[in-house]
């Protein structure tokens, strides 16, 4: 009886210690799975989470700065549209002769219209004539830039004074008169000689401005 009261408690010790050993494998291996596999993937997913909004605030921001650069882009072809139209009435000059062609034919055709004439010095020239270049370019402020002209008429007073008229309302130029000097007829009669000083505003160009 004591053999068989001494393998039955060996057994059911046995027993004891297999069901706790179960037990305690059985949590553990969840547990172990949990921080051993788990917890580095919710790390790697947080990481990725925050770089994913990263992302999406770099590409608003990448979205901002494009709206933003095509909006002044539209803002540039609009104001080089507005400023064409207000430089209509500048001259388009040829700076390395120092010329505006276009407003020197017009100025010579109001003289012709107002019966200038050359001033006797200056009649034996061979091309003569009583608009001529200047040989000379000043600036302005914002890079506006013009050519000199020189009038020098023998004309009555009343004529020059209509060229001069005419010439300050042509609507196609902007013409700056810098000096006038005028010199009496020294025969007594009523043809005076007049040198005038004039500056043409040229056009710039508006697509290289800003560049």
């Amino acid at each position: 009886m004591a053999a068989k009261g001494t393998g039955s408690s060996g057994d059911w010790t046995a027993g004891i210690v297999a069901i706790v050993a179960a037990l305690l494998l059985g949590s553990a291996l969840p547990i172990g799975l949990y921080f051993g596999l788990y917890k580095p993937k919710e790390k790697q997913r947080i990481e990725a989470q925050n770089k994913l909004e990263q992302l999406k605030t770099d590409m608003q921001l990448m979205i901002a700065r494009s709206d933003r650069v095509r909006g002044l882009e539209e803002d540039g072809v609009a104001v080089a549209e507005r400023l064409k139209e207000l430089e209509v009435p500048f001259a388009v000059s040829d700076p390395e002769k120092m010329d505006v062609p276009e407003a020197r034919a017009a100025l010579l055709r109001l003289a012709e219209k107002h019966h200038l004439g050359l001033r006797p010095e200056r009649q034996q020239q061979l091309g003569a004539e009583v608009v001529f270049i200047g040989g000379d370019r000043i600036e302005f402020e914002k890079g506006l830039k013009a050519t000199k002209l020189m009038i020098e008429a023998q004309a009555y007073y009343h004529d020059f004074g209509r060229f001069v008229s005419e010439m300050e309302s042509l609507e196609q130029f902007v013409i700056i008169p810098e000096s006038l000097l005028c010199k009496g007829d020294t025969n007594g009669g009523t043809d005076h000689v007049f040198i005038m000083v004039v500056y043409v505003v040229e056009r710039r160009d508006i697509d290289a401005i800003g560049r």
